[in-house]
């Protein structure tokens, strides 16, 4: 009995043996002692997390002296968490990798105690600041003091002694400290202090990123993959469970001897910043990392120019599921889908096979899975609803995530948000807001979810239920319905269908239908499974699977008898024209005496070949810059092509329109009132809409953040106080002309558009060379907009780039040094965001009797 028990036991150990040594070993350096800061890789290891995905992890802890970035990059450990000062890390040479950023709003902060009269940024001068060195070289540390003038090199700082008694017994007046922990002890003692915040005065970072090493990423991309999902999965635990986390780190974690009331406050602060603005943990923005570098940049911390994509790991083509998610694919294979099979281009059968966006996205799907979809074929959105509730199909290709819903689906993050439009017939008015035809009857979906919240949101409306959007195309033609509200582009398909002289949209309406893929609400996996294949689609293929439906559905083929119809009028009018151009010619005294003196001129151009040679010449140059014009223009052929369609009739009516005006007046010497009122009305309604085509071809960023009150001035000094103005031991010198004028906009884009042309100014003077180096800022308050000129003394801009300095990823090496993403943010925040417009030239003016040539930028402003 005893030899049965003792080969039980050995043969459970061999098996836990031979289980470990299929894992792979990894190990994790922290950057502190152990809190909660770690929770994540602490859940992720105890509950099975990194075994789950091939992974037997050891988490190094932290002692003082070492750096958690130096471990990585020496290979002494294979991941690490690390600080915002990554960026420094990797312009000294480090070649780490960032998977994640765990905390959108960095946890460092300053603190004072209420009773030192400390109570704001400007009452540091001269005190004693307790820091790290690493806490003072976080930029937003230093940005957020060097905002409010201070001279970084001349504050007091004491070496840190991590203990919060140095600043109550008054061995320090300012202490640097994290706000998830040191707070938590101040209010224990029932001691008030004040709290400055980098993310209060604009400078929010993110922080505690997970990195790994680039050997790592191009040898083993598997494994950082795999640690990455692992360790996020332990994160999304620890914050949804913190009392069950904290008792973890209490029991197994804590030589610091931190109390379950200390962790459990960590818990709380350190989750409302992980999860800040936005909704998906670990979040890294390449934006918000240029404004990171930007600022160091500006500050004189980048020696090095890097390349900042190579800083954060860019999303692959794979997709790394746990053991149970494998075995799952393994033993379902084949899933059947049900589709929208008549919502065009977004998703509809075509020769019984489903095509469309949709389609085109769940291909990729079944790519990164290894999934096969079977389609389950219905004849509308509501069997395909009844088929998935009923359980003859597993998944909803295509559906809205509602309320009614969630009892019997799980839903994907979205896949597509899709506008929605009023279509109406041709001689309808554009609106605005679709509340106005409280008295027109308006038909929706019935089966869309969209309907209960259009009912909702416009109460007063006269909505009417149809089956589909044909049936209220018959409707509004007999004048059942006054229009119909759908999805945008299948109202364009059905506009199409009807060839623009029947429909049109009349309105775009503020509200839209995001649509993911639903999953039966029993099948969690299924659903933990898809949900990982659309997360890691991005953007850039999405919008090249739509922009291929857009390009497919919108090209029609070529009206010949249009062009006839259009070349005719043209002839026609063209010969009038001339026609009246003979008869002036001849009643033209003064015409013979140019004919004349042109003559003279080309006699000279014949006697001074040399010089004629050199007009030539210009002359082809000229050609040539027209010609790269003309094939920069080339590049918009696809999306004119789009908006030709629309374009065509109206284009017709204003040239029909204004053309007949303008002969009736040559010929009777007088226009009707009647015809000249009509005809005028018919141009401003047809101008209307072309304007609304455009619209609705092109997509707006909209700013997530709330307009301020703030002056221009106070915004410009806060920015020029963070600049580093030496360059080769001389200094730039930046003269202001500013009025005293407010805005109503976003500060902290605003912020962002003057380091950047203050931050070329300054590269630009390096390229340069210049003795003399002169930024003028002017600022002028007009009636109706503001005024704001930048200009330096660097020398200008190559003529041959200075037309393309706003484009996306355009730079040069000789002038304006970077990404080029810089610039091009810059234009699109103020035409966009701020309802401005942005320009630049070479500028040529004197100044202190010296005459300079530089890039001169000019920002015009609404009020």
């Amino acid at each position: 009995m005893h030899k049965i028990k003792y080969s039980i036991v050995f043969i459970l150990l061999l098996i836990t043996s031979l289980n470990a040594n299929q894992l792979k070993k990894v190990t994790l350096q922290l950057s502190w002692f152990n809190q909660f800061q770690f929770a994540g890789y602490y859940i992720a290891k105890e509950k099975g997390f990194f075994e789950d995905y091939g992974l037997d992890v050891t988490i190094k802890p932290f002692n003082f002296g070492i750096n958690a970035v130096d471990e990585v990059d020496s290979k002494k450990a294979d991941f690490a968490v690390a600080r915002e000062t990554l960026i420094l890390d990797r312009v000294a040479g480090k070649k780490i990798v960032a998977l994640y950023a765990l905390f959108q709003e960095s946890p460092l902060v300053l603190l004072s105690l209420k009773n030192s009269a400390i109570n704001h940024i400007e009452d540091f001068a001269n005190k004693r600041i307790m820091t790290t060195i690493d806490d003072a070289s976080e930029v937003s540390i230093k940005a957020m003091l060097l905002s409010k003038n201070l001279d970084f090199k001349k504050l007091n700082f004491l070496e840190h002694s991590h203990d919060i008694m140095d600043l109550v017994n008054g061995n320090t007046d300012v202490i640097s400290a994290y706000l998830s922990k040191t707070p938590f002890d101040l209010n224990n003692m029932n001691i008030a202090y004040n709290v400055f915040a980098p993310s209060d005065y604009g400078f929010n970072m993110y922080s505690d990123f997970l990195i790994t090493s680039e050997d790592l990423i191009n040898n083993d991309l598997k494994t950082a993959m795999a640690f990455k999902e692992a360790a996020l999965k332990g994160w999304n635990y620890a914050f949804s469970n913190i009392k069950e986390a904290s008792q973890l780190i209490y029991n197994k974690y804590n030589e610091q001897k931190l109390s379950i009331k200390a962790l459990e406050y960590e818990g709380d602060v350190l989750k409302s910043m992980a999860f800040s603005n936005v909704n998906k943990l670990g979040e890294i923005r390449l934006e918000k990392i240029q404004r990171i570098y930007d600022l160091y940049n500006v500050m004189g911390l980048i020696d090095n120019q890097i390349d900042i994509k190579k800083l954060v790991l860019k999303p692959g083509s794979e997709i790394f599921l746990s053991k149970e998610e494998n075995k799952y694919i393994d033993k379902n294979k084949s899933i059947d889908m049900c589709i929208v099979p008549n919502i065009k281009p977004y998703s509809f059968l075509q020769n019984n096979e489903f095509s469309g966006f949709f389609a085109d996205y769940m291909k990729i799907i079944e790519e990164k899975t290894t999934l096969n979809f079977n389609l389950v074929e219905t004849k509308n959105f509501k069997q395909s609803l009844d088929y998935f509730k009923s359980g003859r199909c597993n998944i909803l290709a295509s559906a809205q995530n509602i309320s009614q819903r969630r009892s019997f689906a799980n839903f994907t993050k979205p896949i597509i948000d899709i506008s929605l439009v009023l279509v109406t017939k041709d001689n309808r008015n554009f609106i605005d807001d679709i509340s106005v035809l409280k008295d027109k009857k308006i038909g929706i979906h019935k089966y869309y979810s969209f309907n209960k919240t259009l009912k909702q949101k416009y109460p007063d409306n006269n909505f009417v239920d149809v089956n589909n959007i044909d049936e209220s195309i018959k409707k509004i033609e007999s004048d059942e319905l006054y229009g119909h509200i759908d999805l945008i582009l299948t109202s364009w398909d059905k506009i199409q269908e009807n060839e623009f002289n029947k429909l049109k949209i009349s309105a775009k309406l503020n509200l839209s239908v995001p649509l993911s893929i639903a999953v039966r609400k029993n099948d969690l996996l299924m659903y933990k499974i898809l949900n990982k294949a659309v997360e890691s689609i991005s953007e850039e293929e999405k919008d090249k699977i739509l922009q291929k439906w857009l390009t497919i559905e919108y090209k029609k083929e070529f009206d010949y008898d249009l062009l006839w119809k259009v070349l005719i009028g043209f002839i026609f009018i063209l010969a009038f024209f001339l026609y009246k151009q003979i008869l002036l010619r001849k009643m033209n005294n003064t015409l013979k005496e140019k004919v004349d003196e042109k003559t003279k001129e080309l006699q000279k151009i014949n006697l001074e070949l040399e010089e004629r040679v050199k007009k030539e010449v210009n002359e082809n140059l000229k050609k040539d810059t027209l010609l790269t014009k003309q094939s920069k223009f080339a590049a918009m052929g696809e999306m004119i092509q789009n908006i030709a369609h629309q374009w065509r009739q109206p284009l017709s009516v204003i040239s029909t329109g204004a053309s007949g005006l303008k002969v009736k007046k040559e010929i009777d010497g007088k226009i009707d009132e009647k015809l000249l009122n009509e005809t005028l009305e018919k141009i401003i309604d047809t101008t209307n809409h072309l304007s609304t085509t455009i619209d609705d071809f092109m997509h707006f960023f909209k700013p997530n953040k709330k307009k301020q009150v703030f002056k221009i001035k106070d915004a410009i000094d806060k920015t020029l106080n963070i600049f580093n103005y030496n360059i080769n031991n001389k200094k730039i010198e930046v003269i202001k002309n500013i009025e005293d004028v407010s805005l109503d906009s976003f500060q902290g884009e605003f912020i962002q558009i003057i380091i950047n042309i203050v931050n070329n100014s300054k590269d630009a003077f390096k390229e340069d060379k210049t003795s003399d180096m002169y930024i003028f800022i002017d600022v002028k308050n007009k009636k109706n907009e503001i005024i704001i000129e930048i200009k330096d003394s660097a020398g200008g801009i190559d003529e041959e780039i200075i037309d393309k300095i706003f484009e996306p990823y355009f730079t040069t090496k000789h002038q304006y040094q970077g990404t080029g993403i810089g610039l091009y943010m810059c234009k699109q925040i103020i035409d966009k965001h701020m309802h401005g417009s942005i320009e630049v030239k070479n500028k040529e003016y004197t100044y202190k009797n010296k005459f300079y040539k530089g890039a001169s930028f000019l920002i015009k402003l609404r009020k």
